[in-house]
């Protein structure tokens, strides 16, 4: 129960960050905007590769779609950086990241990373072109 608590606090500021950047978008140089929008977009495109190494993962091994969590290929397939998720540990808080990283399946939690940041991304260029 303390997991979907953690998640739903997350999900609360996420929101919270969205809102208050939207609505504070007049305030907001257009050179922050435009790396902002540009930033997001590369981090977007390199989720989908992650996105893409998963679903070949799973196509290739035991794991099921839903069945695989973020933890879990983490700990399989990125095992030589493994230690920056065990450090996040020690400075944050327990119940969000495993609802992250073990409640969501990878494919999940990858997609709607990728959604929001490219959203956030374009949005971002689209904000810093209106300011002149």
């Amino acid at each position: 129960m303390a997991m979907l608590v953690a998640g739903m606090a997350g999900l609360v500021f996420l929101g919270l960050v969205i809102f208050l950047l939207v609505s504070n978008v007049d305030s907001l140089s257009r050179q922050f905007l435009s790396g902002l929008g540009y930033f997001l977009l590369v981090v977007s495109t390199l989720e989908l590769l992650v996105l893409f190494w998963v679903l070949v993962y799973i196509a290739i091994s035991d794991w099921s779609l839903w069945g695989l969590s973020f933890d879990a290929f983490w700990r399989e397939q990125l095992s030589a950086i493994y230690f920056i998720k065990e450090w996040l540990y020690s400075w944050l808080w327990n119940d969000l990241l495993n609802f992250f990283f073990v409640f969501l399946p990878a494919v999940v939690f990858l997609t709607l990373r990728t959604i929001i940041t490219t959203v956030l991304g374009f949005w971002a260029l689209a904000a810093s072109k209106k300011q002149n």
